[in-house]
């Protein structure tokens, strides 16, 4: 184990402001190895940087070049490997028994660039000031925001809003349009929709928690209320800067045609219109969940399987793609809606 300030002798956490570093320290995962047992393979990638604390490591690289890792030697303060190069080596504990630890690698390499943005905004930013940050651990750990190309995240974070909110407000009515999504950066809320009885409440959302977004990928009114459970502040993301910022890096669009192919393949379509829609016009073998009841039903989908989603004119599939996609799905929306992929296959 080392102590959150410990940090600052490991490449490239000493890059990152120290205040930080109790965030990062909870985001690391210590482990041990035995000798023989392997770190990284070739052809093999893999999601989480790793330090080595104790012990020797050998790293082979695909181009046959060989080193040693020891953990009394300086070479020990930098990565044996990140995602970038975790396919190309294979890492071998080499002493009897070794310690390491990890930390994804995307949610480092975001963080850096957070430390970077926190730096060069002015005091009165309202990224500043704030008394706790692990809303920003929460959002750069979002599925959304890590499928965000590291050059985007500072714009991510340039564009936020701050909005003090108290408990009981309102923050999200039900049925009204999409205008910005929203962080918690302090506090808690409910989500809740209307049902048959009247209204009933379906989630607890707290610190970094990023909601509100369905609506501004499918431009369709909001399908739940939220409000605070308790005093608190929000971050906010304006609608046009959303789609610019994530709804373009994590919907990915696919023609009818290569729907077709990756259907032969296994792929499982999904029509989210709603049942009343689908009986009218819907594809043998298809799967019907409406949008709205994605998050509920999400078990009827293998997540193994590569997903297309589609609806008439593909807002509705865009909203279910960005909601799968941020739930870890190989996701795709369809283009040209139900009726274009209908006469791409002669029926």
């Amino acid at each position: 184990m080392i102590k959150a300030e410990d940090l600052q002798q490991y490449y490239p956490f000493n890059k990152i402001k120290v205040k930080f570093y109790p965030l990062l320290l909870s985001e690391l995962e210590f482990f041990d190895k035995q000798k023989g047992e392997q770190l990284y393979t070739i052809n093999r990638p893999a999601e989480n940087t790793k330090y080595l604390t104790k012990g020797v490591v050998k790293v082979v690289t695909d181009k046959g070049r060989e080193k040693v890792i020891k953990s009394t030697s300086l070479q020990s303060k930098y990565p044996i490997g990140d995602a970038n190069k975790s396919n190309t080596m294979d890492a071998i504990i080499a002493s009897a028994q070794a310690s390491c630890f990890q930390i994804s690698s995307t949610l480092l390499d975001h963080f850096q660039v957070w430390s970077g943005c926190y730096d060069q905004a002015p005091e009165d930013s309202p990224i500043r000031g704030h008394q706790s940050y692990e809303w920003v651990v929460g959002l750069l750990k979002s599925q959304s925001v890590q499928m965000l190309p590291q050059g985007n995240v500072g714009e991510l974070f340039e564009a936020l809003e701050s909005r003090t909110v108290t408990a009981g407000e309102e923050i999200i009515a039900e049925g009204d349009a999409g205008d910005y999504c929203y962080i918690i950066a302090d506090g808690e809320a409910e989500v809740f929709q209307c049902v048959a009885e009247g209204e009933q409440k379906i989630a607890n959302l707290g610190k970094g928690v990023l909601f509100g977004e369905s609506a501004l990928v499918s431009s369709e009114p909001r399908n739940a209320s939220i409000r605070m459970k308790t005093d608190g502040l929000l971050m906010q993301l304006s609608g046009e800067k959303f789609s610019k910022l994530l709804k373009a890096h994590v919907v990915r669009w696919i023609t009818a045609q290569t729907a077709i192919e990756k259907i032969a393949n296994g792929a499982i379509l999904l029509d989210v219109r709603e049942e009343e829609e689908f009986a009218h016009q819907g594809l043998q073998g298809s799967i019907n969940i409406p949008v709205t009841q994605l998050r509920k039903k999400i078990s009827r989908l293998d997540l193994t399987k590569e997903v297309i989603t589609c609806s008439n004119l593909g807002s509705r599939c865009a909203s279910a793609a960005f909601t799968l996609a941020t739930l870890g799905y190989d996701v795709y929306a369809l283009q040209g809606g139900i009726s274009g992929l209908i006469r791409s296959l002669d029926i």
